[in-house]
């Protein structure tokens, strides 16, 4: 019997391409006076700017964290002098080939996949086996904040949040991910492994009850 290897995964993200012609703003109709029209194009980018990290448009991949099956080791990886964001990508596609694509994350569906897929296609990384990102599936992909949120954006939330309801120990608690901009390197490998530490425990919590 085939014995199967999930890449459990989290990715960490930032606003890396701010140029103006990636963003698509216009004042309001009604909005007549230059300036005031200038002042408010200026705040919505200076808005969008401050979200970017989160825009699969305009965010680069600052880290990755992967674990190959549940009694691996996990590895983060950042975005240094030494590594690329293709480096990070590439490691990434290794692993997922390895694991026929078989992954385990919290929002993956919603965020990781979706942005490892663009930012893959823009540095042209070679996709080796494409994941599946279907709504509604818990295999190959296993996004757990859906399963637990039952598909209902609602009731979706956070990793930390779900982590402490239920028990299950963080050995960063007094870090998240409105830290991360600000965190030396140390402290962001730290963090983002400790990530995939948690969505490895929690997939553990679930099993025999959502998986």
């Amino acid at each position: 019997m085939k014995q199967h290897h999930n890449v459990y995964l989290d990715i960490e993200t930032y606003g890396g391409q701010q140029e103006p012609t990636f963003h698509d703003i216009s004042a309001p109709s009604n909005y007549k006076d230059p300036d005031k029209i200038a002042a408010w194009i200026n705040d919505k980018l200076a808005e969008q700017v401050s979200r970017a990290a989160l825009n699969i448009d305009l965010g680069v991949i600052s880290a990755i964290g992967m674990r190959m099956g549940e009694a691996g080791r996990t590895i983060s990886r950042l975005v240094t002098d030494q590594y690329t964001e293709r480096h990070l990508l590439r490691s990434f596609w290794r692993c997922m080939e390895k694991c026929h694509g078989e992954t385990v994350g919290y929002n993956t569906l919603g965020f990781d996949l979706p942005f490892i897929m663009r930012r893959s296609w823009e540095l042209e990384v070679r996709v080796p086996i494409f994941p599946d990102m279907r709504r509604y599936n818990n295999f190959p992909t296993t996004d757990l904040m859906q399963i637990l949120a039952g598909w209902d954006r609602e009731k979706v939330k956070g990793l930390k949040f779900i982590c402490a309801r239920y028990g299950i120990p963080n050995a960063l608690p007094d870090l998240d991910g409105s830290m991360y901009a600000n965190m030396d390197e140390e402290i962001r490998l730290a963090y983002v492994k400790n990530d995939v530490n948690l969505v490895v425990n929690l997939y553990k919590r679930m099993k025999g009850y959502y998986l």
